[in-house]
Protein backbone atom coordinates (compact mmCIF):
# COMPACT_ATOMS: atom_id res chain seq x y z
CA UNK A 1 0.00 0.00 0.00
CA UNK A 2 2.31 2.89 0.80
CA UNK A 3 5.37 3.09 -0.75
CA UNK A 4 8.92 3.49 0.61
CA UNK A 5 11.09 6.37 -0.13
CA UNK A 6 14.39 4.82 0.52
CA UNK A 7 15.73 5.31 -3.38
CA UNK A 8 16.70 9.15 -3.04
CA UNK A 9 18.82 9.14 -6.50
CA UNK A 10 19.54 12.70 -7.99
CA UNK A 11 22.66 14.87 -8.35
CA UNK A 12 24.63 16.64 -5.70
CA UNK A 13 25.60 19.91 -5.27
CA UNK A 14 29.26 19.39 -6.30
CA UNK A 15 28.14 17.95 -9.82
CA UNK A 16 25.69 20.43 -10.07
CA UNK A 17 28.27 23.08 -10.38
CA UNK A 18 30.99 21.02 -12.27
CA UNK A 19 27.85 20.37 -15.31
CA UNK A 20 27.67 24.93 -14.63
CA UNK A 21 31.57 25.46 -15.09
CA UNK A 22 31.96 22.95 -17.73
CA UNK A 23 29.04 24.41 -19.60
CA UNK A 24 30.19 28.23 -19.02
CA UNK A 25 33.91 27.21 -20.36
CA UNK A 26 32.01 25.62 -23.31
CA UNK A 27 29.38 28.85 -24.11
CA UNK A 28 32.49 31.63 -23.23
CA UNK A 29 34.81 29.57 -26.64
CA UNK A 30 31.53 30.28 -28.62
CA UNK A 31 31.32 33.61 -27.35
CA UNK A 32 34.73 34.70 -29.00
CA UNK A 33 34.03 32.79 -32.23
CA UNK A 34 30.81 34.91 -32.47
CA UNK A 35 32.53 38.34 -31.61
CA UNK A 36 35.96 38.19 -33.86
CA UNK A 37 33.60 37.05 -36.34
CA UNK A 38 31.18 39.99 -36.32
CA UNK A 39 34.70 41.61 -36.26
CA UNK A 40 35.80 40.41 -39.48
CA UNK A 41 31.94 41.32 -41.46
CA UNK A 42 32.92 44.86 -40.31
CA UNK A 43 36.07 44.73 -42.49
CA UNK A 44 35.04 43.13 -44.95
CA UNK A 45 31.97 45.53 -45.36
CA UNK A 46 33.90 48.48 -45.06
CA UNK A 47 36.40 46.89 -47.49
CA UNK A 48 33.49 45.83 -49.73
CA UNK A 49 31.73 49.65 -49.64
CA UNK A 50 35.30 51.09 -51.22
CA UNK A 51 35.14 48.47 -54.19
CA UNK A 52 31.50 49.23 -54.46
CA UNK A 53 32.75 52.85 -55.23
CA UNK A 54 35.57 52.62 -57.40
CA UNK A 55 33.27 50.44 -59.32
CA UNK A 56 30.33 52.94 -59.60
CA UNK A 57 33.14 55.11 -60.70
CA UNK A 58 34.55 52.87 -63.38
CA UNK A 59 31.36 53.31 -64.58
CA UNK A 60 30.66 56.97 -64.41
CA UNK A 61 34.44 56.98 -66.15
CA UNK A 62 33.22 54.28 -69.14
CA UNK A 63 30.15 56.93 -69.96
CA UNK A 64 31.05 60.22 -69.40
CA UNK A 65 34.64 60.51 -70.60
CA UNK A 66 36.32 60.58 -73.77
CA UNK A 67 39.67 61.24 -74.47
CA UNK A 68 38.40 65.10 -76.36
CA UNK A 69 37.01 65.58 -72.90
CA UNK A 70 40.40 64.30 -71.21
CA UNK A 71 42.45 66.65 -73.42
CA UNK A 72 40.16 69.69 -72.86
CA UNK A 73 41.15 70.00 -69.23
CA UNK A 74 44.15 72.02 -68.45
CA UNK A 75 45.90 70.01 -65.91
CA UNK A 76 45.19 66.83 -68.36
CA UNK A 77 46.59 68.42 -71.55
CA UNK A 78 49.02 65.99 -71.54
CA UNK A 79 49.30 62.18 -69.88
CA UNK A 80 49.41 61.14 -67.41
CA UNK A 81 47.52 63.22 -64.80
CA UNK A 82 45.72 62.75 -62.16
CA UNK A 83 42.74 64.10 -61.09
CA UNK A 84 40.88 64.60 -57.15
CA UNK A 85 37.28 63.97 -56.76
CA UNK A 86 36.64 67.49 -57.27
CA UNK A 87 37.82 67.48 -60.88
CA UNK A 88 36.45 64.32 -61.87
CA UNK A 89 33.02 65.33 -60.89
CA UNK A 90 33.73 68.35 -63.51
CA UNK A 91 34.82 65.96 -65.98
CA UNK A 92 32.14 63.35 -65.54
CA UNK A 93 29.21 65.89 -64.82
CA UNK A 94 27.69 65.11 -62.06
CA UNK A 95 28.55 64.96 -58.42
CA UNK A 96 29.74 61.29 -56.62
CA UNK A 97 28.14 60.60 -53.80
CA UNK A 98 30.78 59.75 -51.50
CA UNK A 99 32.88 60.41 -48.51
CA UNK A 100 35.88 58.64 -49.57
CA UNK A 101 39.25 60.11 -50.91
CA UNK A 102 39.00 59.48 -54.51
CA UNK A 103 41.65 59.91 -57.44
CA UNK A 104 41.80 59.03 -60.67
CA UNK A 105 45.47 58.74 -62.91
CA UNK A 106 44.79 58.70 -66.42
CA UNK A 107 48.20 57.40 -68.68
CA UNK A 108 48.69 56.98 -71.87
CA UNK A 109 48.73 52.93 -72.99
CA UNK A 110 49.48 50.93 -76.21
CA UNK A 111 46.88 51.18 -79.24
CA UNK A 112 45.83 54.23 -78.17
CA UNK A 113 44.35 53.12 -75.16
CA UNK A 114 44.18 55.30 -71.89
CA UNK A 115 44.74 53.55 -68.86
CA UNK A 116 42.48 54.95 -66.11
CA UNK A 117 43.36 53.84 -62.27
CA UNK A 118 40.96 54.89 -59.53
CA UNK A 119 41.90 54.65 -56.55
CA UNK A 120 39.06 54.83 -53.16
CA UNK A 121 40.30 55.45 -49.34
CA UNK A 122 38.09 55.36 -46.37
CA UNK A 123 40.23 58.43 -44.53
CA UNK A 124 39.40 57.45 -41.17
CA UNK A 125 40.42 53.54 -41.55
CA UNK A 126 43.19 53.21 -44.53
CA UNK A 127 42.84 49.48 -44.36
CA UNK A 128 39.88 49.76 -46.50
CA UNK A 129 40.84 50.54 -49.86
CA UNK A 130 40.73 49.94 -53.48
CA UNK A 131 42.31 50.48 -56.45
CA UNK A 132 40.40 49.64 -60.02
CA UNK A 133 41.92 49.87 -63.47
CA UNK A 134 40.42 50.61 -67.01
CA UNK A 135 40.35 51.78 -70.52
CA UNK A 136 39.11 54.46 -72.30
CA UNK A 137 38.70 54.02 -76.11
CA UNK A 138 37.29 56.13 -77.42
Amino acid sequence: MGKKLDNQDGLTLLEVLLSIVILTIVLTSFAGFFSQSALFVKKNEEKLSTSQTAQQLVNLIELNISKSALSSISTCSSLPCELNKDKLEILVGQTIPSTYAISAKFEKNVESLILVKISVADISNPDSSSKTYTYIRR
